[in-house]
């Protein structure tokens, strides 16, 4: 299994810590997905929080105390990154494409919103899967 963790070009804009801040152990990639330890990241820990985990290629959104969203952070109109967090929105820095936090397509180049991922909440272990 391999740690990762969020990374990008303007690392503020991802409301996540550098990654040397991140612990090692916060998201881990193994062959059935991507574990989020969601207490490790500072960023999920408010209720409407958001991190992009880049090199996992997804979006983590927290949409109450117990529920999360899990996005692809590949953009539907190239495949680029989406990396960038502007509240209320996720924009893609290839080509400016721009979506909600659901996931729907606001605007930009891309045809269609990104890819909801199918995710498990493990609140006793504070950690959810998602399926790649």
């Amino acid at each position: 299994m391999l740690p990762i963790v969020s990374c990008g070009a303007d690392i503020t804009s991802l409301e996540a810590p550098p990654p040397d801040e991140l612990p090692a152990d916060a998201v881990v990639v193994s062959t059935t997905g991507v574990r989020v330890r969601v207490n490790r990241i500072p960023a999920l820990l408010p209720a409407d929080g958001v991190v992009v985990l880049l090199a996992a290629r997804i979006i983590v959104v927290r949409t109450g105390p117990t529920t999360f969203r899990a996005l692809s952070a590949a953009c539907p109109h190239s495949g680029c990154g989406v990396s960038i967090v502007d509240r209320p929105r996720l924009i893609c820095p290839c080509h400016g494409s721009e979506f909600t936090f659901a996931g729907n397509r606001l605007s930009g180049p891309a045809p269609t919103g990104l890819v909801l991922l199918q995710s498990e909440y493990d609140e006793a272990r504070a950690e959810l899967h998602v399926v790649r």
